[in-house]
């Protein structure tokens, strides 16, 4: 038990560390990959919620730590794009197929930009336009929709081929003779 713990609190702090450091760095457009999003939608479509969850706790607070927002941001924002993600996931989609994951990862995206951004414009003064009526705001977001939703292919892909989760099952009826 505890050695799943360390664990999981390693693997949690090098996913902070790659986000922070290694894809924040990316030139361009590939710095606005959210690889923390896309692993919390994996690791709530292959886990449990409260899994999920505490794995978005972990990681808003190791990026609370590194980044310029009021604190609290990170961490109210992922808890409740895990929170939608997973009524999503429960009632509209139910099975774990690609196209499953890249609606869920779009939609999570979009939700969890619009929460940080609203939690930056309540603490920040010096935000003096409405976000939601900049077109910037719909392009970057567009672009990082795009982005997640390569990575999530790149994932599920590599998931498919070395994990028995994703593998189709076959039924076999046994004939009575």
């Amino acid at each position: 038990m505890i050695a799943k713990i360390i664990a999981n609190i390693l693997f949690i702090i090098m996913l902070a560390i790659a986000q922070i450091s290694f894809i924040s760095g990316l030139p361009g457009v590939f710095a606005d990959l959210n690889l923390v999003l896309v692993i919390l939608i994996f690791i709530l479509g292959f886990t449990s919620f409260n899994f999920a969850a505490w794995w978005s706790l972990g990681i808003g607070f190791m990026l609370e730590v590194f980044f310029f927002l009021p604190f609290g941001a990170y961490l109210v924002s992922l808890s409740l794009t895990i929170i939608i993600a997973n009524f999503l996931l429960n009632y509209f989609f139910t099975n774990r197929s690609l196209y499953s994951f890249m609606a869920l990862v779009a939609l999570s995206t979009i939700f969890y930009e619009l929460i940080i951004n609203s939690i930056s414009l309540i603490f920040f003064e010096n935000n003096k336009y409405f976000f939601l009526v900049d077109a910037h705001f719909w392009i970057l977001t567009l672009k990082q929709i795009g982005l997640n939703l390569l990575f999530t292919v790149f994932i599920y892909y590599i998931l498919h081929t070395f994990g028995r989760n994703l593998r189709p099952v076959f039924l076999i009826r046994n004939k009575k003779y």
